[in-house]
Order: structure tokens, then C-alpha cells, then sequence
């Protein structure tokens, strides 16, 4: 899963490695971004700030954000059968909780996110990310960047109406599966202009873009235990244990 990345350079960074006009908004650079979080996502239409825990529309219903419908009738498993990770994340009162991750199997027919596959897929800016690996009763923190330690595109969805989005996740390459067993999918620069093209919509195309990057443009190392705590956002997150 990805339950925590971040992203460490100016916004003008971001504009310039996607290639989009400067956002009508400004945000500090993240050590340690986690869900519930208002973030960076860049879509068809450039840059847009936006929560990260993926609530559908049709979620909210006939009462707006306000209601309580729950995303799911008591008792449904069908989203815990194809994605035991993407649990929604903890919301505080009168807020709507949210999926943080989409597993790439199967997400063209999943009913959570269906739609955005076909409509409204994004790239999350990043420079790293952080898994944890269970050792001896405990969760040890990692974090993953590329060699070169650039700004890369996460694969995601979004749905503007609750402006809300998630992280794609596939099976773990082999430098990430020492840790744990799935990684956020991370694009490769020549196939972001397709994936953010909401014409686009064939999925024989799209689905095998969501697999796990090549191990040998990244590297990870052990982490401090302070980026288990979301409130801590500093570079000691980055620092090497």
C-alpha cells in the first residue's frame, strides 16, 4: 500500500517537471504527507489542491456532503475482497472518510472507482515514499526515491465533485518487496500525457501502464521512527537511520 509520501520542493518544481501553468494556489513543501492531507495532484486541467482519501460522488447522494450514507451497505465486502488496502482512513466529525489507495487490479470494474479510471485519472507529485516492514511485533519505516532523487508521478484517481483522490497501488518490484508486497504505481514520463488524457479510455492500453517501476532507477533505505507520527514534518523524515 502507500499510506505515506512526500513531496519536498518548491510548487514551481512541480510545474515545470509537468509541464503545467502555475495553480492559482500555493502550498509548502511535505516530509511526510499523509491521508486526510490537502495535496498537490495534477490532472487534465493542470494543477489542483485537493484531499487525499478518494470518496465517490454518488457516495454522497441526494444530501450532499453533510449526509452519513455510508460509501457501502453494513455487511458489503465486495471493495475488502479486491482491496484489503484501500481502508478508509480515519475522518473527523461532519467529514466523509475516504479510499487512500486503488489496487490496479481490477480497478476498471471496481464500483469505487470505476468512473474516475474512465474519466478522471491524475499523477500525484512526488519525491519518495514510505512503506513499513512488520519486524518483531513492530513496523519499521522505509522510504523509496529514485536514484537521481527527481520528482515522479504517482498514478491516481480523482473525483472533482468531493475533491478527493487516490493512490494506484500494484504488486511490489523487487527492491520494494523486501519491505512489503505493494508499492504505488509510478509512471513512466513517456506514458503520463496518456494516462491524464480523459479521452482516452481503452483499458487494454491504460491497465498495463500499472505495474510496479524498475527497482534499478530506485533505491530505499531505513527511516527514522518520527515519520510515523503524520504531525512530524521535517527533514528528519528523510534522514537515513
Amino acid at each position: 500500500m502507500c499510506g505515506r509520501y512526500s513531496q519536498t520542493l518548491e510548487l514551481a518544481e512541480a510545474v515545470k517537471r509537468f509541464g503545467v501553468k502555475p495553480p492559482p494556489f500555493n502550498c509548502k513543501p511535505s516530509y511526510n504527507i499523509a491521508p486526510g492531507a490537502q495535496a498537490p495532484v495534477v490532472c487534465h486541467g493542470g494543477l489542483k489542491l485537493m484531499k487525499w482519501g478518494f470518496i465517490p460522488a454518488w457516495s454522497y447522494g441526494a444530501a450532499g456532503p453533510g449526509a452519513s450514507t455510508p460509501l457501502f451497505s453494513a455487511g458489503n465486502t465486495l471493495e475488502q475482497k479486491f482491496s484489503e488496502e484501500t481502508r478508509p482512513v480515519p475522518a473527523a466529525p461532519q467529514e466523509r472518510e475516504g479510499f487512500i489507495n486503488a489496487r490496479a487490479e481490477g480497478i476498471a470494474s471496481r464500483p469505487a472507482f470505476r468512473a474516475a479510471f474512465y474519466r478522471t485519472r491524475c499523477l500525484i507529485p512526488a519525491d519518495g515514499f514510505y512503506e513499513w516492514q512488520s519486524s518483531a511485533g513492530t513496523k519499521v519505516p522505509y522510504r523509496f526515491e529514485l536514484r537521481d532523487k527527481a520528482l515522479f508521478g504517482m498514478a491516481g484517481v480523482y473525483e472533482e465533485k468531493t475533491g478527493t483522490y487516490a493512490i494506484i497501488t500494484a504488486a511490489a518490484s523487487a527492491l520494494v518487496r523486501t519491505v512489503h508486497n505493494r508499492m504505488p504505481v509510478i509512471l513512466e514520463k513517456r506514458h503520463e500525457a496518456l494516462w491524464l488524457d480523459p479521452k482516452f479510455k481503452d483499458s487494454e492500453t491504460l491497465l498495463p501502464l500499472l505495474r510496479a517501476y524498475d527497482s534499478a532507477l530506485m533505491h530505499g533505505y531505513r527511516v527514522s521512527d518520527v515519520v510515523n507520527d503524520p504531525a512530524h514534518d521535517s527533514p528528519d523524515c528523510l534522514k537515513p537511520f
